[in-house]
């Protein structure tokens, strides 16, 4: 008996003592001027999730909520010995209506909030998309190409290099189902791109009902320009357009002046995964 009452005595102590090294951890790290810092500035790095907006058939994705972790940022921080923002870690919260669950609409832009464009680019059959590529590269941005099949089975490395510099690739829907369940594994599991995309400008329900079978989200854009590239985007870009732009010599030969006009106006020019999804 006597001991029973020594081992409970001993593991008594011991969880005392975790107690209280854990308990003075807590109030040393109180103490500490990253700790302080982080907990008198937490609030200005907080959001508010905002909801996604529908019309009918049409959606404008929303955004998540995050707050501050305050013990796993100060970890971060504390790590590399100074208080830095860009270190914060945060926590998550989705807003009551998402895109995900209603993954059956026709996303026409990003959320205004994010101050996020889109370039996106249609190209087909033996199109050649060097200067584009070039051009965009040389900017440093992040863009989109909606292709097609033939397009895809013979540029598979081009679509490997763009995915692992950034860039989104999406589909052109046809009528063969092979095709695009094809495509979208070589995107999705081949070249480890998160999110499929397919473009949609004249809300076709059969090709939306490809998309949302395979969990592709359906990309209705913003402005489709073709021969007037910049006088269209001048006059009609808003925060979250998604442009679309075709493979032709007068977009090749704006596109830098679109680029520098986007920014210009204060915008992020950015893939669809960081424009359109929560």
């Amino acid at each position: 008996m006597k001991k029973i009452f020594q081992i409970i005595g001993l593991i008594s102590l011991t969880c005392f003592s975790f107690f209280v090294t854990e308990k003075t951890a807590t109030v040393v790290n109180d103490m500490d001027e990253i700790m302080i810092e982080i907990k008198e500035k937490k609030d200005n790095f907080k959001r508010d999730p905002i909801d996604a907006v529908i019309n009918e058939n049409e959606i404008i994705p929303g955004v998540n909520g995050r707050v501050v972790n305050i013990n796993k940022s100060y970890k971060n921080m504390k790590s590399k010995g100074y208080y830095n923002e860009n270190l914060y870690v945060y926590d998550y919260t989705k807003p009551s209506i998402t895109l995900n669950d209603n993954i059956n609409k026709y996303i026409i832009k990003g959320n205004p909030s994010k101050r996020m464009v889109s370039l996106s680019f249609i190209v087909q059959k033996s199109d050649d998309i060097t200067d584009i590529v070039n051009i965009i590269n040389n900017y440093n941005i992040k863009a989109n190409f909606f292709v097609d099949y033939n397009w895809f089975s013979s540029n598979n490395e081009l679509v490997k290099q763009l995915i692992s510099k950034g860039h989104n690739i999406g589909f052109i829907v046809d009528d063969n189902d092979s095709n695009l369940e094809w495509m979208d594994m070589v995107i999705k599991k081949v070249n480890k791109q998160s999110h499929g995309f397919c473009y949609n400008d004249d809300k076709n329900e059969d090709k939306l009902f490809k998309c949302v079978s395979r969990n592709d989200y359906t990309i209705t854009p913003t402005i489709i320009s073709d021969k007037t590239p910049l006088v269209d985007i001048k006059n009609k870009l808003e925060s979250g357009s998604i442009l679309l732009l075709s493979n032709n010599s007068e977009v090749r030969r704006q596109l830098s002046t679109i680029i520098i006009y986007i920014k210009s106006k204060g915008y992020n020019i950015t893939n669809l995964e960081e424009n359109v999804l929560e």
